[in-house]
């Protein structure tokens, strides 16, 4: 009997994981500014990466699968990669939104570098909970619009980014007139 229940749960593993889709390639990372590694070269620098996506009086987050709690999309930098296109890519892999990277607007406790992002996929249109693309599924569970200023450490994933989350949206707001020139 314990054969047949191991049996069992190895294939519901195989089955779940070759299931999913594979993430297709990240499109050309897309930035405000010209990018280099320079800053990168500090070994106190940040080595990942994420992005602020303001969508109107709301910040876009993913809802971690593993804890259920709330993150900003983002990850860790591959070598050689500038901190704006880990940004990128990351936000690619967990949300499937092509977004324009702008400025660097916060470091969090952890050494999470927090961009300003931007997209004009028409997020506003959706609704505040919504799907991560399918091959995203495995780390995501899925999107939401939410509030900055109503979150509470209990529900982000990592309670000491609430005060750099709401410090990077609030400084969002003066890049807008420069993602609208840059991506009508």
């Amino acid at each position: 009997m314990p054969i047949k229940i191991r049996l069992s749960a190895i294939f519901v593993i195989l089955t779940l994981f070759s299931c999913a889709d594979s993430t297709p390639s990240a499109p050309t990372c897309r930035t405000l500014n010209p990018v280099s590694n320079v800053e990168n070269t500090a070994a106190s620098s940040p080595q990942a990466a994420a992005c602020i996506i303001r969508v109107q009086d709301s910040l876009l987050l993913i809802e971690h699968r593993g804890s259920g709690k709330l993150d900003f999309p983002g990850g860790t930098q591959q070598p050689n990669e500038p901190l704006p296109c880990t940004a990128h890519r990351e936000t690619w892999e967990e949300t499937g939104f092509n977004v324009l990277v702008g400025p660097k607007l916060s470091v969090t406790t952890n050494g999470l570098a927090l961009y300003a992002c931007h997209t004009n996929a028409g997020i506003d249109t959706l609704p505040s909970n919504f799907a991560a693309p399918p091959w995203a599924k495995i780390e995501v569970k899925g999107l939401k619009k939410v509030a900055p200023f109503s979150l509470t450490h209990s529900q982000l994933r990592f309670a000491d980014d609430l005060i750099p989350l709401r410090d990077a949206f609030a400084a969002y707001s003066q890049y807008e007139t420069q993602f609208k020139a840059h991506n009508p």
